[in-house]
């Protein structure tokens, strides 16, 4: 498949500044490529810092409470959600990877990709059927989150889960808006996951 070329331009890693070497090899060892988003963010090195901090503070940091999985699932819904083109075919990119590889990844088939952005999806478990229903609350009128979802969000997960659940949600928002905003180009390795957002 071809890829678009984005309306402003990538910036080479070589150019940027060398505390930015180390965080950027080590995205891309994950990922297994350099994301076309991150070559646009590189335009901003200053920016670019805070957003690796930040996409790792969410998703991997030691620090965190929720299981990573869990949140790598909650991104990919709360992606669909937003008709994220571009972070649906990164995050079903990321749960399809190799478990066994060095990378990011969870081995996941197409149809568990395809059931996990079904609306009607709720697992067996209790705590992330309620991140679930949450994620899905909050992505779609987060002024609105139901009390109840908050109640059995409360009476499932710690105090220090439910914040790390809600700033996940938050920033999937963010990423989601940024990337669909500046139509970003999806790789063309990835542009197969575009199909999840109408299955």
């Amino acid at each position: 498949m071809t890829e678009e070329a984005p309306f402003i331009p990538y910036v080479d890693v070589d150019t940027l500044p060398a505390e930015l070497k180390a965080p950027l090899q080590a995205y891309e060892e994950r990922m297994g490529f350099m994301p076309n988003a991150l070559k646009l963010y590189m335009n901003r090195p200053e920016l670019l810092a805070i957003l690796i901090q930040l996409n790792n503070g969410a998703m991997r940091d030691p620090s965190s409470h929720l299981d990573e999985g869990l949140k790598r699932r909650v991104a990919a819904i709360c992606s669909f959600l937003n008709q994220s083109a571009y972070c649906v075919a990164h995050n079903a990119n990321t749960l399809m990877n190799d478990e066994e590889d060095s990378g990011e990844g969870w081995s996941f088939s197409p149809q568990q990709i395809a059931e996990l952005l079904d609306p009607a999806y709720a697992p067996d478990d209790l705590a992330e059927k309620v991140a679930i229903e949450y994620a899905r609350a909050a992505t779609i009128d987060h002024a609105n989150v139901p009390r109840k979802v908050l109640d059995d969000l409360a009476a499932s997960m710690t105090p220090q889960q439910v914040i790390e659940l809600a700033c996940v949600v938050g920033f999937w928002k963010m990423y989601n808006s940024i990337h669909e905003a500046l139509h970003i180009p999806i790789e063309a390795a990835l542009q197969g996951n575009v199909a999840f957002l109408d299955a």
